[in-house]
């Protein structure tokens, strides 16, 4: 089976677009727009920050995030060309919340697709879930500049999708693509 690894939230779920509408609800106003630290975002402390991403992220919330840009055409195009994915993603211990990231995965991309859904803690690095694919040469897929960086180092083909939050210097190997027909064609095409 050919695998892919990949993160979740700003891969292949909209989680920033879903929090924002959250945080509206729960009366915060969005004042720096873009920015990917939620504290600076808000102009809140970051412990409040902290503490308000880890109820949003234990909340039913997780079951129904919307598909990233035109990930589940991508997503579908590589699984024509056999692949399947693991999903590394840093939402929360907690059970229920793993069980609706799992959910929610499934009703966007199909049933077969994911191999596992690893959830690490709300933030968490992914240096230690990264490590049992130490130069295994599959690709990673990641929107966080220090968690591509991390997976690079180890050895594994990594691309990280662009946002305006990770709009910074990064290794010379890894590939910044822009959308998931980018991904697709990246990956098939180093098949040849």
């Amino acid at each position: 089976m050919k695998t892919i690894l990949t993160d979740c939230d700003g891969v292949l779920l909209d989680w920033e677009g879903a929090y924002h509408s959250w945080m509206k609800q729960q009366g915060y106003t969005l004042v720096n727009p873009g920015v990917y630290e939620m504290e600076v975002a808000y102009g809140i402390s970051r412990a409040e920050s902290k503490r308000l991403i880890k109820v949003f992220n234990e909340s039913a919330w997780m079951g129904f995030l919307p598909a990233l840009r035109d990930a589940r055409s991508g997503v579908a195009r590589l699984v024509e060309h056999g692949y399947r994915f693991v999903c590394i993603t840093s939402l929360s211990l907690d059970e229920k919340a793993r069980m609706l990231r799992i959910s929610n995965l499934k009703n966007i991309f199909g049933k077969d697709v994911f191999v596992d859904v690893v959830c690490l803690d709300t933030g968490a690095d992914k240096d230690e879930a990264l490590l049992p694919y130490k130069d295994s040469g599959l690709w990673w897929i990641e929107d966080k500049v220090e968690n591509a960086e991390c997976g690079y180092k180890l050895g594994l083909k990594t691309l990280l999708i662009a946002h305006e939050h990770n709009n910074k210097p990064f290794s010379e190997g890894i590939i910044r693509v822009n959308n998931w027909v980018e991904i697709a064609n990246t990956i098939i095409g180093a098949e040849a």
